[in-house]
């Protein structure tokens, strides 16, 4: 029988965050997410063989939870319900996760992960976004009858850069959003759509 974990990877992973929102990626090192985690520094190595890797894992993390929703939404049977649902969805993920969207509109992924990290985790890296650019693509067939780069171009843009756009500046300074935002940038995404 296995021995339970003491110390969660969930808990490692959120030190991790926390550390890079409040202080820094350079403030984060192994020791100070032990500190923070309650985890012993061997622990945290024996799951993640360097603070890279560590990073990496965290931002993954980050992205798959904002992308879980974004696919569902643009799959709806209407396209243009389905990209102001993928944009609104965002916006939904930033209300509901604050902290994780901070992460991903204040630092790029270049910005934590500097070092050596293992192929699993470049080859997780580099399909990321592939379900998002599918239903990107999808979308602009469905809303303009081809996936040209220019019609691709102007979905990513109704629901992905207007939405990060409305959350923002307010995340970044600690407000809270507002219904008021979010409707606002419904009309926006109809907008843009419709240009």
């Amino acid at each position: 029988m296995a021995r339970p974990q003491l110390h969660s990877t969930e808990r490692i992973l959120d030190s991790a965050r926390t550390l890079v929102l409040d202080r820094g990626a350079g403030a984060a090192t192994v020791a100070e997410i032990a500190r923070v985690s309650g985890a012993p520094p061997g622990s945290i190595y024996h799951r993640f063989p360097s603070l890279a890797e560590l990073f990496a894992q965290v931002w993954i993390r980050a992205v798959r939870r904002s992308q879980s929703e974004f696919a569902a939404a643009a799959a709806d049977p209407d396209p243009t319900r389905a990209a102001v649902a993928a944009a609104l969805s965002v916006y939904d993920f930033c209300e509901r996760n604050p902290v994780d969207a901070r992460l991903l509109l204040s630092f790029r992924r270049e910005d934590l992960i500097e070092g050596p990290i293992s192929q699993a985790a470049k080859q997780e890296l580099a399909e990321l976004n592939e379900p998002v650019r599918t239903a990107m693509a999808d979308l602009a067939r469905r809303l303009y009858g081809r996936a040209s780069r220019d019609r691709v171009d102007r979905v990513a843009l109704a629901v992905l850069d207007l939405p990060h756009g409305a959350v923002r500046r307010p995340l970044i300074e600690g407000r809270k959003l507002s219904q008021g935002r979010r409707t606002a940038l419904e009309g926006a995404v109809r907008a843009a759509l419709a240009a």
